[in-house]
């Protein structure tokens, strides 16, 4: 009878046959590990290289990009540097502009210094001779008996603008003198009313069309003045003068200025939209020159710059037929 003892011993001592399959499943799974090893690290070999590429065309493209931006930030010092130039030339051009604009405005108002306007005359009464029509109505009309010298009287340009079909033109007269204007104005201006078949005329300045224009912005004022019993004229070039009932008078320079000031004596008058000032526009746009607060840039810095804008664009011009 064999002990438990035995029977545990027997147990216990390894199978040799159980071994060798054991060790056989081992080799093959260690053998598959190894072979998808192999195979992982061909397929990262692959990609580490594929990846070495894509660095170097990355590096090569950051290179390109960098000369762009150099480029570009070359460009851009240059364009900075002649949007500078450009803005001065703008501001010089601009008070050049005003300036002549304000010169041409008083040569025009002194050359019609001599002439006066008939206003509301019925068109075709003057027939083929203004001349001898103007003088007649000098005579008869203002009593004035010395001799007025008239260069020349026409009527004014159509009145299409105007919009109606009854529209009468003005008449246009130039006196050889001032003198002799200004004597014919002042009788007319003694008159208290001047008819022609039944048609009431006035008689006016000859003004340039802007400051018509600023002495036009008064007329409901000034019906709402006459209708207070306050007496008020127009002033050279649009200055409206009040004579109050105290004895003391008021002057107001513009239109803008009136419309506010009228507003005490219970008048309205529509304030007069304010002119643009381009210069401030474009410096509040961002347009600021190194000597925007000086009033005048030097002439020769001015000149050397558009002389160099010239040379610029001379230069250009070349080029693009050459590459042509």
């Amino acid at each position: 009878m064999v002990k438990p003892s035995q029977k545990r011993a027997e147990s216990s001592e390894p199978n040799p046959v159980k071994c060798l399959v054991g060790n056989a499943e081992g080799a093959g799974e260690i053998s598959e590990i190894l072979k998808e090893l192999r195979l992982f690290r061909t397929e990262t070999a692959g990609n580490f290289a594929e990846l070495k590429q894509d660095i170097a065309d990355l590096k090569q493209n950051f290179e390109k990009l960098e000369t762009r931006v150099e480029d570009a930030e070359e460009r851009i010092a240059h364009n900075e540097d002649r949007v500078m130039e450009l803005t001065k030339v703008i501001f010089h051009l601009m008070r050049k502009q005003k300036h002549l604009e304000d010169k041409c405005e008083d040569l025009e108002s002194r050359s019609r210094r001599k002439n006066l306007r008939i206003y509301s005359v019925p068109e075709k009464m003057e027939g083929n001779n203004i001349v001898e029509f103007i003088e007649k109505l000098f005579s008869e009309k203002l009593n004035i008996r010395e001799e007025i010298h008239i260069e020349r009287a026409h009527r004014t340009a159509a009145g299409v603008s105007s919009g109606r079909k009854d529209y009468t033109r003005s008449i246009i007269v130039r006196f050889r003198s001032y003198r002799e204007k200004q004597k014919v104005l002042h009788a007319a201006w003694a008159q208290k009313e001047i008819r022609v078949n039944d048609q009431r005329i006035y008689f006016d300045e000859d003004f340039t069309s802007d400051v018509f224009k600023e002495r036009a912005m008064y007329r409901s004022a000034r019906k709402q003045l006459q209708e207070r019993k306050v007496k008020s004229r127009i002033l050279f070039p649009a200055k409206l003068k009040l004579f109050l009932q105290d004895g003391k008078t008021k002057t107001f320079n513009c239109p803008r200025d009136a419309a506010e000031g009228l507003q005490e004596f219970g008048v309205t008058m529509e304030t007069p939209k304010k002119e643009p000032d381009w210069e401030t526009a474009l410096r509040t746009a961002g347009w600021h020159s190194p000597r925007s607060k000086s009033k005048h840039a030097p002439a020769g810095e001015i000149s050397t710059i558009v002389e160099t804008l010239r040379d610029s664009l001379d230069q250009y011009e070349n080029e693009t037929v050459k590459d042509k």
